[in-house]
Order: structure tokens, then C-alpha cells, then sequence
């Protein structure tokens, strides 16, 4: 078998599930339902559909009717657009059928920081519009230098755990994501997601992720990073990162959807290729990309 036809054997029963898609505010490659024809052609077996300003679940409940055959996960993040932190706005998308919460993205403190301040992640200038990190949000009282976690974030982690749904870190950094996910696993959240702890926006160090596996928490590493016009990031450095958190721990997601970048399937069979390439076993391939998966699908 060459490596065309081991990675198209790889891509069945795979998941992504932090893509975007049209329609949103700004212009993306594909509309959902393309990219679920495609998914589905590939044998994928879910998708989930992130947009940083609105609740996805109603846009994927269609779609799913006109593409049966693929699992589409809505989400919702919280950022100001639905009130920021707002478990108002949680209990209503759990209502809906909304089955990841997202922590905030372009409006966390860190973020604003790490774009405008630092500008360490100058390629999210156009997706952060306010400049000034106090203006950001974060799980703390006081702001991301704190240690307190607001009551409201406690709020919506008793609504996740009641619904059994998605925890995302997302744009939280190392100590904000690591406070949040011991308060959530001591409140019964058992789906937890850490989002690209491999990315510049959100860098964490190797000893934090290796504890939050420890917490039982799947640490997710995106591909866009490696793209030419975000961090160039080589590989080989998801690699290690994979290899010191062990692949039982580790899931992907291509966060893809930005007109430069390749379609959402060719990033997936570009990350399968990747892993292939840089000398990951098929069994610790298909760990990352479908069977680990099942815990915070099934």
C-alpha cells in the first residue's frame, strides 16, 4: 500500500471538530454543507463548526438534513458577541443541541495581549478587533493575572457537566486552562478539550500539557500554525509535543476555513501525511485522529 492509499484508509472514521465554514461575517473557503459532502465522501466520521461570534448548532442541524451521514457538532464560543461568560447564553445553546462550549477566542485577555501588545500572533489582527487586553475576558476575577475563577464560569461548568457536553479551553492560556480544568473535573465535567496548545496565541509549555492529560483532559493540536501565513511552524514540533504527552492523549483539528489555506479535507489528509512522514505508526495515527476521539464523541 502506498502512502496515498494508507492515508485515504486513515482518513475513514476520522474527526475534526474545530473547522470553520460559511456562512459567517468574514469570507471562508467552503460553506458547511460542501464541506460535509466532502467530509462524508472521505469516510470522516464528525465535524465540529466553530465561529468566533455566533452559536453554530442551528446552521449544523440543517446541514445534517441535507448531508445525512456525518456527524455535525454546533458550538458556541464565549465571546462578547453572546454576552462574554454568560451562562444564559450556555443553557440556551445546550437547549438548542449546541455540543461544544468554547471558552473565549479573539476577545480573551490573552489574546488581545498576544495580538496587539506582544504581537507574537500578528496574523490575528484582522479576527481581533479590540486592542487594550483589559477590555479582554478571562475566567479570573481581576483578569488573567488572578486566581479567583468567577462564580459565572462556575455557573457554566455546572451546566456542562449536566448536559455532558464539550469543554473547550480555547483561547485560555497554561494557568487559566489548567485552574479551569481541575474546577471543571471536580464538578463533574468529564469532555474536556485543550485547543492548540501548539499555537503562538496560546503556547503552552510541555509540563502543563503533560499535567492537563494527567487531569484527563485531550490535548488537541491544530495544523494552521504550520501554514505559511500564520506561524510557519514546523512539524516536527506538534511531533514532540505529541510524543512527550504520549498519542493516547492527543487529538487534531485542522482549523482550517481561511481562504490562503487548503480545503478542510486536504488539511486533514495533509496532517495524516504529516504524522505518517515524521515516523508515527498507523495504530498511533489512527489514536490520534478517530479513536481518541470517542471519548467526548461517544
Amino acid at each position: 500500500m502506498n502512502m496515498r492509499e494508507q492515508v485515504r484508509e486513515l482518513m475513514r472514521g476520522a474527526s475534526d471538530l474545530h473547522i470553520h465554514a460559511g456562512p459567517d461575517i468574514v469570507p471562508r473557503r467552503q460553506d458547511l454543507v460542501e464541506v460535509a459532502r466532502d467530509a462524508r465522501e472521505a469516510g470522516m466520521r464528525a465535524l465540529g463548526i466553530k465561529d468566533h461570534n455566533t452559536n453554530t448548532a442551528g446552521r449544523c442541524y440543517v446541514a445534517s438534513q441535507l448531508v445525512p451521514g456525518i456527524e455535525l457538532l454546533g458550538g458556541i464560543v464565549l465571546n462578547h458577541t453572546v454576552g462574554g461568560l454568560n451562562p444564559e447564553a450556555v443553557d440556551k445553546a445546550i437547549q438548542l443541541g449546541t455540543k461544544i462550549i468554547w471558552m473565549p477566542s479573539v476577545d480573551a485577555e490573552l489574546t488581545i495581549q498576544k495580538v496587539h501588545v506582544t504581537h507574537e500572533t500578528p496574523w490575528l489582527e484582522g479576527w481581533v478587533k479590540r486592542t487594550d487586553p483589559k477590555e479582554g475576558l478571562s475566567i479570573f476575577k481581576g483578569g488573567m493575572e488572578g486566581n479567583e475563577i468567577l462564580p459565572e464560569v462556575r455557573d457554566i461548568l455546572k451546566l456542562i457537566a449536566e448536559a455532558n457536553v464539550i469543554l473547550d479551553t480555547c483561547h485560555l492560556g497554561a494557568r487559566e486552562a489548567l485552574a479551569l480544568v481541575k474546577e471543571a473535573k471536580g464538578m463533574g465535567v468529564k469532555k474536556i478539550i485543550i485547543t492548540h496548545p501548539n499555537c503562538s496565541v496560546n503556547l503552552m509549555p510541555i509540563d502543563v500539557q503533560k499535567e492537563l492529560a494527567g487531569l484527563g483532559a485531550l490535548l488537541s493540536y491544530a495544523f494552521v500554525p504550520c501554514m505559511p501565513l500564520f506561524d510557519r511552524q514546523d512539524f516536527r514540533e506538534i511531533a514532540k509535543m505529541i510524543n512527550e504527552v504520549g498519542s493516547g492523549n492527543a487529538i487534531f483539528f485542522t482549523d482550517f476555513g481561511q481562504l490562503p489555506n487548503p480545503s478542510e479535507i486536504e488539511g486533514v489528509r495533509m496532517f495524516i501525511s504529516s504524522l505518517l512522514a515524521v515516523g508515527f505508526k498507523e495504530k498511533e495515527v489512527k489514536a490520534i485522529t478517530c479513536e481518541n476521539f470517542r471519548r467526548v464523541l461517544d
